[in-house]
């Protein structure tokens, strides 16, 4: 049995479709899931049918293979992590945490080992008692996290969970989300940024304007950017030995002189690169600096929606 399996499973907001009719499956191995889209390209509103808050206007969703909406069976089963947070002003973590798994159904014995479970788990035990007002925005992440795991849940949604952390916080949560996979959890975490899935998971669904575009690997997807032409500034004091030298590369697409380098458009990016830094190795190129100027994920959605549109 799959842990998520859609059908042709499309939502409409009224007159408008925020998700295109989709056919997907996650095994029930799990692992981590990246979902990635640029906003407004339906992450949301997946997670919205995936984790029960919407039904979908047609087709079908079957999550542990049960629709999830208003289904106590499989929501029991779901920790989900909202994008953004809204905690109630004066009001302590901790106590936040044991209100949370009171709506959950835990009491007693049970709710304490529960909330001191959690609070270790995210590295918050000496600190769940702080006011939220005097907590960082890391520091609320990780809290959020927690109460997304008090019921022990099978599978963990993340919303943008990297959304407004500094670099430090968003390492430790990536750390705390790999030890959350390794004891078995499922786990889907939706980004804009291809980087920062890319060092969590080797799964991609990768959505834009409400369709699935592309599934898959890392490497698959990262495969789609090396066949898009991409564009490359390399800053040098001889603009014109840059230039000889990149007339020679038969991926060549365009190249454009300026007073401190070349701008360069390139295909299959993987093989420039090293025949670059052998030039600058070999003493045969002098460069100051490089700036790949759209190898980034939007490369990824141009070259799909244009020339797979």
């Amino acid at each position: 049995m799959s842990t998520i399996r859609l059908d042709r499973a499309s939502l409409r907001y009224g007159h408008v479709l925020g998700l295109s009719p989709t056919t997907l499956e996650l095994p029930e191995n799990g692992g981590i899931t990246g979902l990635l889209g640029p906003n407004g390209a339906g992450k949301s509103t997946l997670i919205q049918i995936i984790s029960g808050l919407l039904p979908p206007s047609g087709g079908s969703v079957f999550v542990f293979g049960e629709p999830p909406f208003r289904n106590p069976n499989v929501l029991s089963r779901i920790g989900l992590v909202p994008e953004g947070d809204r905690f109630p002003v004066g009001l302590r973590a901790d106590r936040w945490l044991r209100m949370m798994g009171e709506l959950s159904g835990l009491k007693g014995t049970a709710l304490r080992e529960a909330v001191d479970r959690v609070v270790e788990t995210v590295g918050m035990s000496s600190r769940s008692n702080l006011l939220f007002t005097a907590m960082s925005k890391g520091m609320r992440q990780r809290i959020r996290l927690a109460q997304a795991l008090l019921h022990d849940p099978d599978l963990l949604i993340l919303d943008e969970p990297f959304n407004g952390l500094d670099p430090e916080a968003r390492t430790e949560l990536m750390t705390m989300i790999r030890g959350l996979a390794k004891r078995n959890i499922r786990i889907i975490v939706s980004s804009h940024i291809l980087g920062e899935v890319a060092q969590l998971t080797g799964r991609i669904w990768l959505f834009f304007r409400g369709r699935l575009l592309a599934e898959g690997s890392v490497v698959e997807i990262r495969e789609l950017l090396d066949r898009h032409p991409v564009e490359l500034r390399i800053v040098a004091d001889e603009a014109k030995a840059v230039a000889r030298w990149a007339v020679d590369y038969p991926n060549l697409v365009t190249l454009k002189i300026e007073d401190t380098g070349a701008v360069l458009a390139i295909k299959n990016p993987r093989d420039f690169f090293p025949k670059l830094q052998s030039a600058v190795v070999s003493g045969q190129l002098s460069i100051k600096a490089l700036d790949p100027l759209d190898m980034n994920l939007d490369a990824v959605f141009q070259y799909l929606t244009q020339d797979h549109g």
